[in-house]
């Protein structure tokens, strides 16, 4: 168990990442540690956490420190087999061979669950087997977007909500498709355009590329052309970071207020092997 005064952190991005040092996660998690994590992902909505040895027990312990698991329903054959809510991020099929599709899945920018009438509020990852190079995942900070914003288009989505239905947005693929019968357990949900931050106060933009496709009581015209001014302003470079993972690294992030989506960028012989749940807040 480590001492929590050896903890420190890092800004490496604005406020948006942060790099906490000097914890070792692989044990149990004392009260004095848990204040330090959730702190520590108050300040920085992406945080990082290195040289981490996990197994699905710890990894599990870990994220029980923000809320409760998400079982995500639709990607059964990815989770672990005695875990439901652990699943494997991996670029190898059933039979252990090199799965090029797998690449492309989680590559348009979006935000986790929100085609769900509860999203999570937090995705967790913990990276065990990563390649060379490409294998990332690239963060944008929707607390800079929404702040940014000008103000006709601040005052355009103020008290509006969009339409959220899954891939059902303008953005192309990085989708494992449904089912019919899970497409079922998904309906059409409605959230507001913009939202505050439960625990900093601070308002964010709260729609993205992949699920949203329109504004309730909005034409679909208005609304695509109002959709692509919001999407295109959010995803200015200077809002953005790449995180290259390392074997060890635990992350999570905050998904209430970022995008993100896969570097997918990686040699295909190289393996990629991963752990990720999401949580919902606690």
């Amino acid at each position: 168990m480590t001492e929590t005064t050896e903890a420190s952190i890092e800004t490496i991005h604005d406020n948006f990442v942060g790099v906490l040092s000097g914890l070792s996660l692989g044990n149990s998690i004392d009260h004095q540690t848990k204040s330090v994590l959730i702190q520590a992902h108050q300040d920085f909505p992406v945080l990082v956490i290195r040289d981490q040895s996990l197994d699905p027990e710890s990894f599990m312990a870990f994220g029980s420190v923000f809320g409760s698991f998400e079982i995500d329903h639709h990607v059964p054959q990815y989770q672990d087999k005695d875990r439901q809510e652990v699943v494997y991020l991996t670029n190898r099929d059933k039979d252990g061979n090199p799965d090029p599709g797998s690449a492309e899945r989680g590559a348009a920018w979006h935000a986790d669950s929100t085609f769900k009438a509860n999203p999570c509020a937090h995705t967790v990852m913990y990276a065990m087997k990563m390649p060379s190079r490409g294998a990332g995942t690239i963060f944008a900070d929707m607390h800079r977007a929404y702040e940014t914003l000008p103000e006709d288009l601040k005052a355009a989505i103020e008290g509006r909500e969009a339409k959220h239905k899954f891939g059902a947005g303008p953005a192309d693929g990085g989708i494992i498709p449904m089912t019919d019968e899970q497409e079922e357990m998904h309906p059409p949900v409605i959230h507001p355009m913009t939202r505050t931050h439960p625990a900093t106060g601070r308002k964010m933009l709260n729609i993205n590329p992949l699920h949203v496709y329109g504004v309730v009581d909005m034409p679909q015209a208005e609304a695509e052309l109002l959709l692509h001014k919001l999407f295109a302003h959010a995803l200015n470079p200077a809002f953005q970071y790449c995180h290259d993972y390392q074997a060890g690294d635990l992350v999570i992030w905050d998904q209430r207020c970022t995008w993100h989506k896969a570097e997918a960028n990686y040699p295909m012989d190289e393996y990629r092997l991963l752990m990720r749940a999401k949580i919902s807040a606690a």
